[in-house]
């Protein structure tokens, strides 16, 4: 069965790319469906002591916590890596810098992250304090190939005087509205909200929303939709609700053949908030979480097997399925 079922599966998966409470109501709230509503996610750069710099985007969690892909730091930050994050939208930013190293950890990969098998466990916590982090000034270049331009400190200063929206964004992004976690239960259900995420390229934000049904799967631990315009450069964001939580981390694709392509995202589970609350120590106590069961989820007829099966195989070491 497995053999025939190969025949017809491809899989496509590109690196980088990508408290309980009470009753809420649903149907019609309007979160997430600007720009500023997303002033706890940004762009950064992952720069590794030997070759070449990537980008990826995460979402600040906590104080000095941001979740992001695994894929996106694993292997660049095995040693030592500097993470620049940008704070900003427009011609002039800023740069928050932190160099981690093993003595000095700024990196924490889910320790059941396996880069073979696409989006289950495909989480890390990037530990930077905007306080303490070094910050560098700069204009953008006026395209793609040129340079940044470095700027002083009261040059940025008097960027943000004359500019209010500026002032605003800045502030808001080193204070932000930090988003409660939605964390699913063990069970396999239709997620019960409209999905937004951001597109971060060189400042530029743009928002993409979800018009597809979604899916949490207890037998994969993530959940995945019909693709909806994610590309490369924005792992490790945030997958937003239309009610404000935040729902899982932009992992990768998985193509199926004669059917559409798929858009998977690690999602806030037991195995991920065990991780967490081990790593954030007494910040994590301090994170807003909602459960996912029952106020935000339904049940599910839709049949997940071909899904399920390709990432058993993958799980497997089957390599006859993946195409680079």
């Amino acid at each position: 069965m497995h053999k025939i079922f190969i025949l017809f599966v491809f899989l496509i998966f590109s690196f980088p790319l990508f408290a309980q409470v009470g009753f809420v109501s649903v149907v019609d709230e309007d979160s997430h469906t600007k720009k500023e509503d997303f002033f706890h996610t940004f762009e950064y750069y992952i720069l590794p002591e030997k070759g070449r710099a990537t980008k990826c985007q995460a979402t600040r969690v906590g104080r000095n916590w941001f979740a992001t892909a695994a894929h996106c730091v694993q292997t660049s930050c095995s040693k030592k890596c500097t993470l620049r994050l940008d704070l900003l939208e427009g011609k002039t930013s800023v740069f928050l810098d932190v160099t981690h190293t093993d003595k000095k950890k700024h990196v924490f990969v889910h320790p059941k992250y396996n880069p073979k098998v696409p989006a289950s466990h495909d989480f890390a916590l990037l530990k930077i304090d905007p306080a303490s982090a070094r910050r560098s000034y700069y204009r953008r270049a006026a395209d793609e190939n040129g340079e940044n331009v470095l700027i002083s400190k009261q040059a940025f200063d008097a960027f943000l005087a004359k500019n209010k929206s500026a002032r605003h964004a800045y502030k808001a992004a080193l204070s932000p509205v930090l988003p409660p976690l939605l964390v699913f239960e063990d069970a396999t259900r239709q997620i019960d909200r409209k999905l937004s995420v951001i597109s971060i390229f060189d400042g530029k934000r743009n928002i993409l929303k979800n018009p597809n049904d979604t899916y949490y799967v207890k037998e994969l631990g993530f959940a995945y939709t019909k693709d909806f315009g994610i590309i490369s450069g924005m792992s490790g964001s945030g997958v937003m609700t239309n009610t404000g939580e935040l729902a899982g981390i932009i992992s990768g694709h998985l193509g199926i053949s004669n059917q559409k392509e798929y858009f998977m995202f690690t999602a806030f589970n037991k195995s991920l908030m065990e991780f967490m609350e081990q790593i954030m120590s007494s910040d994590y106590y301090k994170l807003e979480r909602k459960s996912s069961s029952p106020d935000f989820v339904v049940r599910s007829t839709q049949n997940h097997q071909p899904i399920i099966n390709v990432i058993r195989l993958l799980s497997q070491g089957n390599n006859s399925v993946v195409v680079p």
